[in-house]
């Protein structure tokens, strides 16, 4: 067992510069990369509007492909005090990282992300051919009303040969996101981007979504020797939608003053569901993550720990295999997507991850079994004036299953899904007491068979809970004194069959936090917050606990423990 605990001496510090994402990190104090190469840095100051920075790279000759696994490392400083921002990176236009700038209460602030993109291999293998590629980051800032600069610096660190054995099925993946990658042990060998092709020129690659409506769509032509495709999709939510999971349900609320800044304009409920289509056909979707941004519910939470999912925001994994059968005609085909209950606005992409057979110029394919009914959703809503509360329940299950012939063989990969949504807003005294709960519940399981043999199965449940409690009351000047309490937790049980062999991991990540602040608009005149994070990790013997303690912008705890015993026990 390995413990460390670190704890603030003497004076408490009115804020600590450093923040901090108490998540398992993708390789262990200890292990260098082979080589590492800085690619892009940037100040982003006033840059609204504005195409993103963009760098090309090269392959270090000192780092040929293959490799065990590639790193890429985000390290940020804000040179002042400054909003949150929401920021990506690409690589030739496909999305390799979404992340929430922290919102830096003093000046010098920094942080740093790092993400496991070896699943991404191809794109960087592309590059290492010698034909070169270009990394992108979009980060819209502004100096109108805040002084603060983002100085970032953007590197990709190359690891080969052996890793930890503890850590050696990271690359799957857990971190606030439904993840079928795991049952992929090879990255895929052609990635395609689904987001706007003007993204160099224009305001980023990502596509808006402005209502329920609205579908951007890509058209897409794919190698007639594809055999297997999952679409990963990049979300997040902005203007009328930025705290959606907490909107009420209420037709009349639409016109009215709203009684804080956890609602939005249009009171149409908390549920939305992020889909993807193919030539207008719907093929799967998900309940996103309530990523909680670093101006939500009090500022002061998430200085200087981050929110569950901030510094990498979850992606979202569809299998599209059963659909290969409409896809390898060698024509190009719509892929859409879309978001269920939109309001303005939301920012999307997505890549096209696609395996190909080497030993065959094209394959047959055909969709098996297509049930996907509508959503079953349940609305209720009772008001009086500012006073009342609202619910909506939803459960949706989905099940396609196609099959394709290739050199492999004859495959039949199934993908079901079961769905199970609540959410609840209480508002009473007359609109200053405000409590939201929120429970999304998931199923879902991808398995490949071969005749009746099954070669691959994972199996994935997760359970997301919020509660929020708000009280406000008006103070001078017309701000308001708000206190706010917080419960957020994702649950995670991801178990992988192959062949015969069978393994379960399991994570739980836990936030509660409280505190005060005094609010004018949105901006924080002053205020107090104590944040306690508990994330628990474990696969097989491997295991990783760390619980992060924060008050008044200090950490006061951060304790960190490769033993399994500890992490059953917390």
């Amino acid at each position: 067992m390995a413990t460390f605990t670190y704890a603030v001496a003497g004076p408490v510090p009115i804020v600590s510069l450093k923040h901090l994402d108490p998540t398992l990190p993708p390789v262990l104090a200890g292990q260098n990369p082979t080589c590492s190469l800085l690619v892009l840095q940037k100040d982003f100051a006033d840059t609204v509007g504005s195409p993103p920075a963009s760098a090309n790279y090269t392959q270090p000759r000192d780092c040929p492909f293959p490799w065990t696994r590639v790193v890429l490392e985000l390290s940020v400083s804000a040179s002042d005090l400054q909003k949150d921002r929401v920021a990506a990176i690409w690589i030739d236009g496909a999305e390799v990282l979404r992340t929430a700038t922290p919102r830096p209460m003093a000046p010098g602030a920094f942080w740093r992300v790092r993400k496991d993109i070896t699943r991404y291999a191809t794109l960087l293998r592309r590059v290492a051919s010698g034909g070169g590629g270009a990394l992108s980051m979009m980060l819209e800032n502004s100096n109108d009303i805040l002084p603060g600069v983002f100085s970032a610096n953007v590197s990709l660190h190359f690891y080969r040969g052996a890793l930890s054995p503890s850590f050696r099925r990271l690359a799957a993946g857990f971190a606030a996101h439904p993840s079928i990658k795991g049952l992929y042990s090879e990255p895929a060998d052609l990635i395609v981007p689904v987001s706007n092709p003007n993204g160099y020129y224009r305001s980023g690659f990502w596509l808006r979504i402005d209502n329920e409506t609205h579908v951007p769509s890509t058209a897409i032509t794919i190698p007639r020797n594809t055999y297997r495709a999952v679409l990963e999709i990049f979300v997040s939510y902005h203007g009328d939608d930025e705290f959606w999971y907490t909107n009420p349900l209420r037709s009349a609320y639409r016109h009215q003053p709203l009684p804080s800044n956890l609602s939005t304009p249009r009171a149409n409920g908390g549920f939305r569901q992020v889909y993807a289509t193919v030539d207008g056909r719907f093929v799967g979707g998900h309940i996103p993550f309530a990523v909680l941004y670093p101006s939500s519910i009090n500022p002061y939470f998430w200085s200087p720990v981050a929110a569950i999912g901030a510094f990498d925001m979850p992606s979202y994994d569809l299998d599209l295999t059963p659909f290969l059968g409409f896809m390898l005609d060698g024509r190009p085909h719509d892929i859409g997507l879309g978001v269920q209950d939109a309001q303005p606005f939301w920012l999307v992409s997505a890549n096209l991850h696609l395996w190909v057979d080497a030993w065959s110029d094209s394959v047959q394919a055909g969709l098996i079994e297509y049930i996907s009914p509508p959503i079953k959703m349940n609305r209720n809503a009772e008001w009086r004036d500012k006073e009342g509360q609202s619910e909506i329940n939803a459960e949706g299950l989905f099940r396609f299953t196609g099959w394709v012939s290739s050199s492999k063989g004859n495959l039949t990969t199934q993908v079901s899904q079961k769905i199970k949504f609540k959410g609840q807003v209480e508002v009473q005294n007359r609109g200053s007491t405000t409590q939201i709960e929120l429970q999304n519940k998931e199923r879902m399981m991808v398995a490949i068979q071969k005749g009746h043999q099954l070669l691959g199965r994972v199996q994935l449940y997760v359970e997301a809970p919020l509660q929020v409690q708000t009280s406000m009351v008006s103070a001078a000047g017309g701000a308001l004194f708000q206190k706010s309490r917080l419960y957020h937790q994702l649950t995670e049980m991801v178990t992988l069959s192959e062949g015969q062999a069978m393994t379960t991991s399991t994570l739980t990540d836990r936030q509660d936090a409280e505190g005060s602040a005094l609010m004018h608009g949105d901006a924080p005149v002053w205020g107090s917050g104590s944040t306690k994070s508990s994330y628990r990790y474990k696969d097989g013997s491997t295991c990783y606990l760390r619980n992060v303690n924060t008050a008044g912008g200090a950490v006061m705890m951060d304790t960190k423990s490769a033993s399994c015993a500890a992490v059953a026990d917390a």
